[in-house]
């Protein structure tokens, strides 16, 4: 049923592009122009599913947080008030976990990047992969760790959306996987149940608002 649920998703995102559109790289003006136009505090929802490799997914709704985007000087994401602590609901490792539960939201930044222009003004982009860093006390020590993330979606900017001042109305939803927990180069635990029936999966979906934060 998981790899169901995502095939679909991935099938949505394809939908729209079904009239074999042109794609045109872009020159940095076109990058800073865009950058300029989605850059700006949005609210929005995350809604988080995970899955300890049994057949009991839940979903927990986090609402009323915020995205920061900035121009192409920095071209990130800012998300905020992210609560990390839930992922201690998938964590095998005891200590780690009741590390984790207790560990404060934080706010993480992902880069992203603009891949092409579309002869009717339409952009695709994406983000680069990103990572939480994370310092939790447990097992009578510090432990400084990764949470490795991944964005597997890539996603279109309308024009029409972009001139309406509302630039994310027609893809207001960004994917996140995490991939795993590290310390160092040492992987602590993987989480990529995503493609298999009975793995561990957790994921991050950030479902903007209609209008900017104010």
């Amino acid at each position: 049923m998981r790899k169901f649920f995502f095939a679909l998703l991935v099938a949505l995102t394809f939908a729209a592009c079904s009239c074999d559109p042109v794609f045109h790289g872009m020159t940095t003006k076109q990058k800073e122009d865009y950058a300029k136009a989605i850059a700006g505090e949005y609210k929005g929802t995350y809604v988080i599913v995970y899955n300890g490799g049994g057949s009991d997914t839940k979903a927990v709704k986090k609402e009323g947080v915020q995205m920061t985007v900035t121009d192409l000087t920095m071209h990130s994401v800012c998300f905020h008030d992210y609560p990390v602590s839930l992922l201690s609901n998938v964590v095998e490792d005891r200590a780690l976990a009741e590390a984790l539960a207790g560990a404060p939201n934080v706010d993480f930044l992902v880069d992203y990047r603009f891949y092409s222009l579309q002869d009717n003004g339409d952009v695709n982009w994406g983000f680069e992969p990103a990572a939480i860093p994370l310092t939790l006390h447990y097992g009578g020590t510090d432990h400084h760790l990764m949470l490795k993330l991944n964005s597997q979606t890539y996603f279109l900017l309308t024009k029409a959306s972009l001139d309406a001042g509302k630039p994310f109305a027609s893809h207001g939803v960004f994917q996140f996987t995490v991939d795993g927990i590290y310390e160092g180069d040492t992987l602590l635990q993987s989480f990529d149940g995503i493609w298999q029936d009975n793995g561990t999966e957790y994921l991050t979906y950030f479902q903007v608002g209609e209008d900017k934060a104010h």
